[in-house]
């Protein structure tokens, strides 16, 4: 689960034991990584020569590699020319190069998108359609926005999630509203937030904690903005919290606060209905909020920041809850992407990924409360 200009973020779940694949194919040392997405309970990452490669839980196929045995390590998905991925409960979804869009795993709900309602085990595209620039898969339904800048949604739709006026599933894209002016989508359990190209923010589906941080908690069925706030860069959910950097630089969290993931420093988990500020920071590029909202990480002026429940997935290295981002001295960083219980990212090309140790594909399942290397 990411959050960039073009990537979006995904879901919730539980970390259970795994059963290991024998003999499952470790990464082979060729090539550096170019962007990583942490699930729930797995992850897949793409390599500098647009090979894709998945580890962690596999109960439903959500790793793509033709079985649903689990994987310790990083084991390569079929095909080439990969050029993003996004992990959400128990699915995928991936883009290659050209924008062909491709997704598997767990699929009762049509979080797939490709017109049925079957699990696959191994990517499967949705013929004839057009091509895309982003994809933002959750725990039951997946967002994307297509290169011609439409915004399209698929799955679970019992919270208005898929933004597109009502209540019910869709088992193939559906496009929300009819223009042509999306920037990026970020996708959390029952909801949804995304970016205008001119950096105005909607959200929409379930808003019990205010989630969406537009000043009440009422859900919507279709996008909803939050009238007069300032234009954002990227922003990222973690049902049910969101957080997001706005284009002067300045981190702003919203919604659900029981693990002050927040990061405000509030004596209480008091939660906010509309945005409020992170620090006084103004140098914020990055921000990857857990796919559960326990705990986020972030980067300014090249330090990474991490803040929330204690919990090796905060990489701080001990187990003490931060109420304010707290200062890691390890970057600079070029991607980072928060899991249900687990976070990764990316520095000098290598991955690193720390927290529960049965997703961080280190071929045991020893927690890290520290970035451990990822075999490369």
């Amino acid at each position: 689960m990411r959050s960039s200009w073009r990537h979006g973020l995904v879901a919730l779940a539980v970390t259970a034991g795994l059963a290991v694949a024998p003999g499952a194919p470790a990464a082979a040392a060729v090539t550096g990584w170019t962007q990583v997405s942490a699930g729930s309970a797995h992850t897949c990452a793409v390599r500098s020569d647009a090979t894709l490669w998945c580890w962690g839980s596999n109960g439903n196929g959500q790793l793509g590699v033709g079985d649903t045995a689990d994987r310790r390590v990083p084991t390569q998905v079929s095909g080439a020319a990969w050029a993003s991925v996004d992990t959400g409960l128990d699915h995928t979804c991936a883009l290659k190069t050209d924008g062909t869009r491709y997704c598997w795993g767990r699929n009762a709900d049509g979080q797939l998108g490709v017109g049925d309602t079957t699990d696959r085990d191994a990517p499967r595209r949705l013929i004839g359609e057009a091509a895309w620039l982003s994809v933002s898969a959750t725990t039951n339904a997946t967002c994307g926005i297509r290169t011609d800048a439409t915004l399209w949604c698929w799955g679970r739709n019992t919270d208005g999630q898929l933004g597109v006026g009502d209540t019910t599933g869709r088992i193939r894209p559906a496009q929300v509203g009819s223009q042509a002016n999306w920037a990026m989508v970020s996708t959390a359990e029952r909801m949804a937030c995304a970016l205008k190209t001119d950096g105005i923010r909607y959200c929409w589906g379930a808003n019990d904690t205010g989630q969406l941080g537009i000043g009440d908690t009422t859900g919507r069925t279709a996008p909803r903005r939050w009238l007069g706030e300032p234009a954002w860069r990227t922003i990222t959910n973690g049902y049910p919290t969101g957080c997001g950097i706005r284009t002067d630089g300045t981190l702003w969290c919203w919604g659900d606060n029981s693990w002050f993931q927040l990061g405000t420093g509030d004596a209480t988990t008091t939660d906010r209905l509309t945005p409020v500020m992170v620090s006084s920071r103004t140098s914020w590029t990055r921000i990857a909020m857990a796919t559960g909202g326990r705990h986020a990480c972030g980067q300014a002026a090249g330090v990474r920041y991490c803040w929330g429940l204690g919990d090796p997935a905060l990489g701080v290295g001990d187990l003490a809850t931060r109420t304010t981002p707290a200062a890691v001295f390890d970057g600079p960083w070029t991607g980072l992407s928060a899991g249900f219980s687990h976070t990764c990212g990316i520095r000098n090309t290598h991955l690193y990924c720390w927290g529960a140790g049965e997703m961080l594909g280190l071929g045991a399942a020893k927690d890290a409360a520290s970035p451990a290397l990822v075999a490369s």
